[in-house]
């Protein structure tokens, strides 16, 4: 479920789901360039190609295959999910791909320590629940795990397998999967070479007891999701998922981990979406065309066994509470939401709970990070309607928001208080506008939406809005607005203050590539693409900014 932007650098609080596609994190700016705009070739989703076309796994516009009556089939839903991101509390960490180093910068102090780790690293990820990180050497074959030691850094370095170019951590921070994104090495201009298709490295990273361990899964993994205790990883394949006992698997050798086929493995699997939910057990698979959700048992007690639910019409996408007792699917054709309890409605598909809307907003589904509240929308169309539906009430209440521009992406503050709507852009240009409402549909912008009441700020933008980031409390968001490499070009850092829906903008030097937050530092940053490495730090309380130049940022930034 998830197609990629500017893969190398730190996720900005995104990742985007591509119904039908591989699930890969999101690390940069939406490309400047409305949806529905000619003349876009490379691209990450659909919504990023010529009317009519269709985004395809590696990145390129094409016109979608005929359906058996002579039409088109309409473009897929995308999906831009807010999440917690995996941060250090206080430090930013550079992969210096160039130096063969790994800077540490103090949110606070703003020094910069580095530390060797290996030949050309480009692939970096922050250790959660710790102010570590861990780092991938990109021609050896080595992973290095940096800790904080004062002035100075501790370093491990743990062998793995071969051009690996993707790095997955647990939420506890204890385990990480090392592993070949073939979409990422395309998207990378084959940068580091072809690596398995069907193995990965486990590494164990808690202090003291680090350790390797190779392992062999299906093939062609397209992603890596875990448990919410972080003891299991599974490995969505072409041929199934590969469920990884994380504990057993680095104190015991390499050993091969067969997939559980969740589908028919004739089905191409850009057309199946897996998500599985928070306690392991079960996986939930939309098969795209097919009006179904199946259920399968992947780690509870009958490996393998499958349910199939049926639904009124193909799902457009789906989403998992964060406690893993409930799937939520669109259906955008029947205007229909469907609440499935896991595992019990797939014992009794009759327990399924089914929400009419006929008059509501309806394509893609977006929930709080407590569960309670999901924002449905499509961006399949310019459709200018936001629908919230509050999940906690036994009714499933809702209501229907209008909005002055169609939505693309959406992303739910911490708090559940608001939420920020990237616009979509009608084609066109706004200059040629014939009145006010056309202006605002040919311009880029987003909007602030106030939850308890449906108030909705607009904010038009002289550029596509890029990645952005909420401070912890959800009182702030940090835009980026990223107009491309020109001297001439809009680069700036606009702060939204959620309460009184007041945007400030903050002129930056040089083009914003990723934003996120250090809690323990009480600030914001913004990477910016340099020749020598940019990062602004914003403090949170205060919006004060400070500067550093003066390293590589060529590879990736991790918060």
């Amino acid at each position: 479920m998830r197609l990629r932007l500017l893969l190398g650098l730190a996720p900005a609080l995104f990742t985007i789901v591509a119904c039908g596609g591989g699930e890969v994190d999101v690390g940069g700016a939406i490309p400047d360039g409305a949806a529905g705009d000619a003349g876009v070739n490379g691209c990450f989703s659909s919504s990023e190609c010529p009317t009519g076309q269709v985004c395809n796994d590696f990145g390129r516009c094409e016109l979608p295959a005929p359906m058996g009556d002579g039409g088109v089939t309409p473009p897929p839903e995308v999906e831009y999910e807010y999440g917690a991101p995996i941060s250090s509390d206080r430090y930013v960490y550079v992969a210096m791909t160039a130096q063969d180093e790994l800077a540490r910068i103090d949110g606070q102090t703003l020094a910069v320590k580095a530390t060797p780790v290996g030949e050309a690293p480009r692939v970096a990820s922050a250790i959660p629940g710790s102010d570590g990180a861990v780092v991938l050497d990109s021609i050896n074959g080595t992973v290095t795990v940096v800790r904080p030691a004062g002035d100075s850094d501790t370093k491990k370095v743990l062998p793995t397998l071969q051009r690996l170019n993707r790095l997955d951590v647990d939420p506890s921070g204890r385990y990480a999967v090392i592993w070949f994104d073939l979409a990422k090495a395309i998207a990378d201009g084959g940068i580091g070479g072809v690596g398995s298709f069907q193995d990965v490295t486990v590494v164990a990273l808690a202090p003291g007891v680090e350790r390797a361990v190779d392992l062999t899964v299906g093939f062609r993994p397209r992603a890596v999701q875990f448990d919410a205790a972080g003891t299991r990883a599974y490995v969505i394949t072409q041929d199934g998922v590969s469920v990884i006992d994380l504990g057993y698997a680095t104190t015991h050798g390499p050993s091969i981990v067969p997939p559980i086929p969740v589908a028919d493995p004739a089905l191409a699997p850009e057309s199946l979406e897996v998500g599985i939910v928070a306690t392991g057990q079960y996986a939930a698979v939309r098969i795209s065309g097919q009006s179904l959700l199946r259920i399968v048992d992947v780690a509870g007690p009958e490996p393998g066994r499958t349910f199939d639910i049926p639904l009124a019409s193909p799902p457009t996408d789906l989403d998992l509470a964060p406690d893993g007792a409930r799937v939520y699917v669109v259906q955008r054709e029947a205007k229909a939401l469907s609440i499935v309890d896991v595992p019990g409605d797939a014992f009794v598909p009759g327990g399924v709970q089914t929400i009419d809307l006929t008059n509501h907003a309806i394509g893609s589904l977006v929930l709080s990070r407590d569960g309670r509240r999901g924002l449905l929308f499509t961006n399949a169309t310019l459709d200018e309607r936001i629908t919230m539906v509050k999940l906690d009430d036994p009714g499933f209440s809702r209501v229907t928001w209008p909005l002055k521009k169609a939505v693309r992406a959406v992303g739910i503050s911490p708090t559940g208080a608001t939420a920020i709507v990237i616009n979509a852009k009608a084609p066109g240009d706004p200059g040629t506008a014939t009145s006010v409402d056309d202006y605002i549909n040919k311009s880029h912008g987003y909007t602030l939406l106030d939850l308890a009441t449906g108030f909705a700020k607009l904010q038009v933008t002289p550029v596509d809005p890029g990645p952005f980031a909420y401070s912890p409390d959800g009182s702030k968001a940090y835009v980026a607005l990223d107009g491309g490499n020109l001297v001439t070009a809009t680069r700036a850092l606009q702060i939204v203050t959620t309460q009184t829906g007041v945007v400030t903008t903050k002129q930056l030097g040089s083009p914003p590539s990723a934003v996120g937050i250090l809690p323990g530092a009480g600030q914001a940053f913004i990477a910016q693409r340099h020749p020598l490495g940019r990062v602004t730090f914003v403090a949170l309380a205060t919006d004060a900014l400070r500067t550093i130049t003066g390293f590589d940022l060529n590879s990736g930034i991790v918060p």
